[in-house]
């Protein structure tokens, strides 16, 4: 096979050549590498390409009436409504939080609460990672909660979905870091869109009420075997402790008192020791009244064992004398809510960052045919 050779001559040494020899074979060699080189970056271009287009297919988009994307999904709710992450740009520093998008509202796990009926009035929110007060549910059951712990790892303000101006599909808010100028007692209506209902979520509300609950009081009088709370129920002794001086001492003193009326009976009432009083998780024994409710307690309970059906005089003397001394023994969870602004619009901010979108809202369809490759030409003046 011929060859070709190239000779150049060093400079400033005669006589001696130097130089390199390109032969067809290297040409061949060199024509094959970079060939095939494109064809297989090609390949792998081809196939980045449909792996990228295939997983998009898979993904779910929501996306508002007009076609506008709302975001991915990056999970669902327990009821299989997609979630967003939704960033507010308004504030020096961003903050994210989670929107549940349903066909035609969207939720948050967060509530709102308004000064007026249905909804109405000054907006307010809880604060974050409010365990105390949102231990229950939508569901009644304690420990479902409506508490976010997604805003509280931000260390920022607590966000939440409440009315809109539709009345329906529903409005951002954040907390605004002020105290809600409304008081707790005052507090008429709340939003909490996560539940499952036909129309507006607004109920009627009475804080107060809804934060308080009965003490359990199976185990105020000590016995011999040991008494336990019932699940969901913690006990008090911590509290308990504070009061058990002024307990003891009123107790022996009433307990005295009664055994005197009880003289006619033949009947007496041993010492007692108190024992525990328990409350709901996340809720604490009140202070109001707790002394004389105790007494009250123990002693009722102990009157209770005895038979005084032959005795109306003792019972009526009996009953003018604990009668003061009755009370509700309850629990609380203490509640701090927040002034609650509405989220602006990012283009527009006289509106609200959700009013941009439109209902009945929908999820992008997988492709059809994944496995086949769909060729898209390119848009005029893709490229330059």
């Amino acid at each position: 096979m011929p060859k070709y050779h190239h000779f150049c001559r060093m400079p400033g040494v005669p006589g001696r050549e130097a130089g390199f020899v390109i032969t067809l074979e290297l040409l061949l060699i060199v024509t094959i590498l970079v060939l095939g080189s494109m064809v297989g970056i090609v390949a792998i271009r081809d196939a980045l390409v449909k792996q990228y287009v295939n997983s998009q297919s898979q993904q779910a988009i929501v996306a508002d009436a007009g076609g506008k994307v709302l975001g991915k999904a990056v999970d669902f709710d327990e009821h299989d409504a997609p979630r967003i992450v939704l960033i507010d740009r308004s504030l020096p520093r961003s903050y994210r939080t989670l929107i549940g998008v349903r066909d035609d509202r969207f939720t948050s796990r967060e509530a709102v609460y308004y000064a007026g009926p249905n909804c109405s009035g000054v907006p307010c929110l809880k604060g974050i990672s409010d365990e105390s007060s949102d231990s229950v549910g939508v569901d009644g059951l304690v420990g479902t909660g409506n508490v976010s712990y997604f805003n509280a790892l931000q260390r920022g303000p607590n966000y939440a979905v409440g009315r809109s101006g539709d009345g329906l599909s529903g409005a951002l808010y954040r907390d605004s870091g002020a105290a809600c100028p409304v008081a707790i007692g005052d507090i008429r209506s709340r939003w909490i869109s996560q539940k499952v209902v036909a129309g507006p979520p607004c109920e009627p509300i009475d804080l107060m009420e809804e934060t308080r609950a009965s003490a359990f009081t199976g185990c105020l009088v000590s016995l011999l075997e040991p008494c336990e709370c019932p699940p969901g129920y913690q006990n008090q002794d911590d509290v308990l402790s504070n009061y058990l001086p002024l307990v003891d001492t009123l107790l022996g003193t009433t307990l005295a008192t009664v055994n005197l009326l009880l003289l006619p009976t033949g009947q007496q009432l041993a010492p007692v020791e108190v024992g525990s009083l328990c409350c709901p998780e996340a809720m604490a024994l009140q202070n109001d009244n707790v002394v004389n409710a105790i007494v009250y307690v123990v002693l009722d309970r102990l009157l209770g064992q005895l038979d005084l059906s032959l005795f109306p005089g003792v019972q009526a003397a009996l009953h003018e004398l604990l009668a003061p001394l009755q009370g509700d023994l309850s629990c609380a969870a203490s509640i701090e809510l927040r002034s609650a602004v509405s989220v602006p619009d990012p283009v527009l901010p006289s509106q609200n960052v959700l009013d941009q979108f439109t209902a009945p809202f929908s999820l992008s369809q997988p492709a059809g045919q994944s496995g086949v490759w769909m060729s898209v030409p390119p848009t005029p003046g893709e490229g330059w």
